[in-house]
């Protein structure tokens, strides 16, 4: 719960907020798949008024975390196999050419900040939602150091409903949390040794071991 009743921000600001902490809420269960966002709800738990939650929702609705009914009401929308096919046919091919850029572009201080967000293969040392968040930083970081515009944007489209399913696939499997902190670390040492054959080869290795294991868990659901 967030108490943003007596703070003095702008409004920019403020829907920021609550855009970050629907965003949250979503991506970690906290508000479930399907589920209907009640702007009264919300304002009431939150304790802001509801035009920058409205605003928040538009924003959540950009990165594909909500659907907006065509009866009105929005719900939050709830992860299947054949999305999940669909941005797992645009990661496979956006993302290693992000980590084939970024072995030749990356700056110092980006290698600094890229090895921060390495989580070692022992899950006790971590919560769920910083493993994600160490996880969705290290992916956007090196999206950030391809230092092109086009697949930023691209891919930036994209990163709001691949967390959603990257959750889905943390919470299911420690396993997974495992191999990944390993393939991070195959993909992070071919960058800043400058091997972009390399640093392409193990990231589309790395996203067909996600489509791999979320493939399994949905079987496991039918």
């Amino acid at each position: 719960m967030i108490n943003l009743k007596h703070q003095v921000m702008k409004k920019e600001t403020l829907k920021k907020q609550v855009y970050e902490y629907l965003r949250e809420e979503i991506i970690t269960g906290g508000i479930a798949p399907g589920e209907r966002l009640i702007e009264e709800k919300i304002a009431k738990k939150i304790q802001v008024s509801r035009s920058p939650i409205r605003e928040a929702i538009r924003m959540l609705e950009k990165d594909g975390l909500v659907i907006m009914n065509k009866r009105g009401g929005v719900t939050v929308f709830n992860p299947d196999m054949e999305n999940f096919q669909s941005l797992y046919e645009c990661r496979v091919e956006l993302e290693p050419a992000a980590a084939y850029y970024a072995a030749q572009r990356i700056t110092k201080k980006q290698i600094e900040e890229l090895r921060k967000q390495l989580f070692c293969s022992d899950t006790k040392s971590y919560e769920l939602k910083e493993i994600l968040n160490m996880n969705t930083k290290f992916h956007e970081g090196i999206v950030q150091a391809s230092r092109n515009p086009f697949l930023i944007k691209m891919i930036g489209e994209i990163r709001g409903i691949n967390s959603l399913y990257r959750m889905a696939i943390l919470k299911r499997d420690v396993l997974r949390i495992k191999s990944a902190a390993e393939e991070h670390l195959k993909i992070f040492e071919a960058i800043i040794n400058g091997d972009g054959e390399k640093a392409r080869e193990y990231m589309k290795e790395h996203i067909v071991s996600d489509y791999n294991y979320y493939t399994s868990i949905y079987r496991e659901r039918e």
